[in-house]
């Protein structure tokens, strides 16, 4: 699987420390990594914020270093990221940034390279397969040496989990030693002046020079093995982007053309390369998933060198939204009148099948606990925000609970703004015990301390189980299953001056006695409904009861 192949690449690239926190497409990396090479140090982070910290601190350090996420939390870690854009790294530091097209198994679709490259500047590798995922991982290893910066890889969710036979090589460790050395003018980000840079604003020249990288970068680009033009025939020409090349290559095959292409798998963009193509097209149709990122570069080249070639893509042309596929590259080309579909490749209505909507797994605690909770939510008329996680189920036929869910940790301060607006109705905010400490803590703080009165449901099941049961801080155990402390969820609670109350979701009177209790209270209070996930004792024949 692709995110086997980019551990691959890692473990082979001698990487000492990988942090990351479980998301779908990119856990695997982590999880991989930690079982095959128990002697690399690997931590599930409470969140991708820490993560990039702690990896960060490992790179101050002169080792190799891997950060993993999805999308969603590098959208939590876009502060740290902006700040070590600026301040370069010292032990090569690679992020991977696993994009989900077609929002398979997240709460939103997202083009993390506008966030990572246009905004923050940074050089990224976007393979189209998993052999080459592989061969990027390792490369940017070197890169981020060779350029004391941070690499991106962008993987999507095609490339993550795509299966293909690759050839194992061997480990090349590298031959820096861990040690540190004080460079204050380089990494203390702080608004002073700075005499190497004759009083100027250190950010304001820590940004000069990272504009200054940039031809750097571009010179990496037109020299990366990752970036080549294929000779063809006539004058409309490919560009494929990442997993955009693999799709447009499968369709000329299908079809027996022999188009140009050019294909990319780095930004910046190989500017010589660019320009050569598209002095041998008069019209360019670009794959990408998902924004028309590449596309609007082309056009602006286009544009500053006065070449009469149309660029289709994405913005006017693709779908603007949603995966692409090789389907989707048949049907552009037929357009376009570049080929003639045959009839056994053309656009066929789908069967309209019935819709399966999400629910919990047999046996699962969250069904028990979401019933008592719409018994007595409905009951007095209260709200329900809702978080990330298998509790959400809760938000569709026939129980339809939650009224909101957007990004983890949500809930609770959503719950708190609710309870503020006057609205005079009870509010209840539904997060699981992974999500709690991954963003959840700050929530619950901040409503206590502004007197929010809002009732806190913390499903706590021992486990990140929506991801494949990883641990967090609350589990007892790291992602080497090695015994560590156990975070207290109700003392944590109790320390930010919530009411706290326990019961065992499958006691559903308890439940509701503890909610109807709850929601009267003055202030935040707490209920944490204890009970271990149903479908990861299954597994291992540790049942607890046996549903009938």
């Amino acid at each position: 699987m692709g995110d086997d192949a980019m551990a691959m690449g890692a473990i082979e690239a001698g990487v000492k420390v990988v942090t990351g926190y479980p998301g779908t497409p990119a856990t695997e990396i982590l999880e991989v990594i930690a079982k095959e090479r128990p002697d690399i140090y690997s931590e599930w982070s409470c969140n991708e914020m820490v993560a990039t910290e702690v990896a960060m601190g490992a790179s101050l350090a002169n080792v190799r270093t891997l950060a993993v996420m999805k999308h969603n939390g590098t959208n939590v870690a876009t502060d740290m990221i902006m700040h070590f854009a600026f301040t370069g790294v010292k032990g090569a530091y690679v992020l991977v940034s696993a994009d989900d097209p077609g929002a398979n198994s997240s709460q939103n679709e997202e083009d993390t390279r506008i966030l990572l490259h246009t905004y923050g500047h940074l050089p990224i590798l976007d393979p189209a397969s998993p052999e080459e995922a592989k061969e990027m991982m390792k490369a940017a290893f070197d890169l981020s040496e060779e350029t004391s910066s941070a690499y991106i890889l962008r993987p999507v969710m095609r490339v993550c989990h795509a299966r293909s036979v690759i050839e194992e090589g061997p480990s090349t460790a590298s031959d820096r030693e861990p040690s540190f050395e004080n460079d204050r003018s380089r990494f203390v980000m702080s608004a002073v002046s700075e005499p190497k840079a004759g009083g100027k604003m250190r950010p304001l020249w820590r940004h000069e020079l990272l504009n200054a990288k940039q031809a750097e970068y571009k010179e990496i680009a037109e020299k990366s093995p990752f970036n080549w033009i294929e000779k063809g025939e006539g004058r409309t020409g490919l560009v494929g982007c990442g997993i955009g090349y693999t799709y447009a290559k499968e369709a000329l095959e299908t079809l027996g053309l022999n188009l140009p292409v050019l294909k990319l798998g780095t930004l910046p963009l190989p500017p010589k390369k660019v320009r050569e193509f598209l002095n041998q097209v008069d019209r360019v149709i670009v794959f990408e998933e998902i924004e028309p990122v590449v596309e609007k570069m082309l056009k602006q080249i286009c544009y500053d060198d006065k070449l009469q070639v149309e660029v289709l893509g994405r913005e006017f042309f693709l779908p603007a939204e949603g995966e692409l596929n090789t389907q989707i590259v048949l049907e552009a080309l037929d357009r376009l009148a570049v080929a003639k579909l045959p009839e056994d490749l053309k656009p066929f209505e789908r069967p309209k099948m019935p819709i399966r909507i999400r629910t919990q797994c047999v046996g699962c605690s969250h069904r028990s606990l979401l019933n008592a909770m719409k018994e007595v939510t409905r009951k007095h008329k209260g709200i329900v925000t809702g978080d990330i996680g298998c509790h959400d189920a809760g938000s569709f036929p026939p129980i339809e609970l939650q009224s909101t869910i957007y990004c983890m940790g949500a809930s609770i301060p959503m719950a708190a703004g609710l309870s503020k607006s006057g609205l005079g109705r009870p509010v209840v905010a539904m997060i699981g015990d992974s999500t709690f400490f991954h963003m959840g803590l700050p929530g619950l703080v901040s409503a206590s301390y502004n007197r929010a009165n809002i009732t806190v449901v913390i499903g706590d099941n021992g486990t990140t189980a929506m991801t494949g049961f990883q641990p967090h801080a609350g589990s007892g155990i790291n992602v080497q299953e090695q015994e560590v402390p156990k975070i207290s969820i109700e003392e944590v609670a109790k320390a930010v001056g919530a009411t706290v109350r326990k019961v065992n979701p499958y006691n559903i009177s308890e439940t509701k006695k503890a909610l109807e209790e709850a929601m009267t209270e003055e202030g935040v209070s707490v209920i944490i409904a204890t009970a271990p996930c149903y479908l990861r004792n299954s597994k291992s024949d540790n049942l607890f009861f046996t549903p009938r």
